[in-house]
């Protein structure tokens, strides 16, 4: 009976390797109760990390509107009835032009009255101050002190304001530049007014009033036709023609010498058009548009 007893007893008591997988569950459960916090540290890390994403594409999203506006600038011209420059400077939303606004503009020297003029806001990272301003040279008559081609009154004179010295040193070098070429006549002295922006005062017109050339076309058809004249006889251009064919094409034939220091892409514009003719000769007849 005892024997049976110790043999029963035996039985009873776990093998060796029982005790080894037993001993060796118990590590793997205490190895996946260490591991579980890591998991929760991670999945709580990732979501933190999300957040923080989304915080920073916020920021991302705002930032750009504070660097932005600090390139915002703005520009103020005059040269006749304002209906002409604030087409051409709308005409230049693509390039980085963000808003014109017409208005009446007073401190031109000479007289009291306010000029029509417009505000051009402009994004300066994408277009530059010149860039605008050789607009603004291809639509003004700086030779008239009383008005524009056919338009005619104090209301109407031409005046650039500028704004520090940078800007002010650009525009008087290209303004004696052209002086000098004599585009807009031998002889003739450019008298408009640079100024320091902004002007003294500057009244915006109603917004019913925007955009008068758009809407309201055959109020402007006659200084229109006389504004376009003068802009082909001065910016247009020359096609060498013969027996049909037509070659060389030069654009804006009267800006030459210190012109093209203002207008440097009329030299480029110009050569290559002249390269092609080398290449495909025709007889020079020159027909003017």
């Amino acid at each position: 009976q005892k024997m049976t007893a110790l043999a029963l007893s035996a039985s009873l008591r776990p093998s060796a390797a029982a005790k080894t997988s037993r001993r060796r569950r118990v590590l793997d459960d205490d190895a996946r109760a260490f591991k579980a916090p890591k998991a929760d540290d991670d999945a709580h890390n990732d979501r933190r990390q999300q957040i923080v994403g989304w915080a920073a594409s916020a920021l991302l999203l705002s930032a750009p509107h504070a660097a932005h506006a600090e390139t915002m600038k703005d520009m103020y011209i005059a040269a006749g009835r304002y209906a002409f420059l604030e087409k051409e400077f709308n005409d230049l939303r693509y390039a980085g032009v963000k808003d014109v606004v017409p208005g009446l503009a007073s401190g031109v020297p000479g007289d009291e009255t306010s000029v029509d003029a417009v505000k051009v806001t402009y994004d300066a990272e994408k277009i530059s101050h010149e860039k605008l301003m050789q607009t603004y040279w291809k639509h003004v008559d700086p030779t008239r002190g009383d008005g524009q081609f056919k338009e005619n009154g104090a209301k109407y004179r031409a005046a650039i304001w500028v704004d520090g010295p940078a800007e002010r040193k650009e525009v008087e070098t290209n303004l004696s530049r052209l002086q000098n070429s004599e585009i807009f006549g031998k002889g003739k002295a450019l008298v408009t007014p640079v100024l320091d922006a902004p002007p003294k005062s500057f009244d915006p017109y109603p917004e019913d009033q925007w955009k008068a050339l758009t809407n309201n076309p055959k109020a402007y058809e006659k200084d229109k036709a006389e504004r376009q004249k003068a802009f082909d006889k001065l910016w247009g251009f020359v096609q060498y023609c013969a027996n049909r064919l037509c070659g060389y094409v030069r654009f804006a034939p009267n800006c030459t010498g210190d012109c093209l220091e203002t207008f440097p892409e009329l030299r480029e514009r110009c050569a290559t058009r002249r390269q092609r003719h080398i290449l495909y000769p025709t007889t020079p007849s020159v027909i003017s548009f």
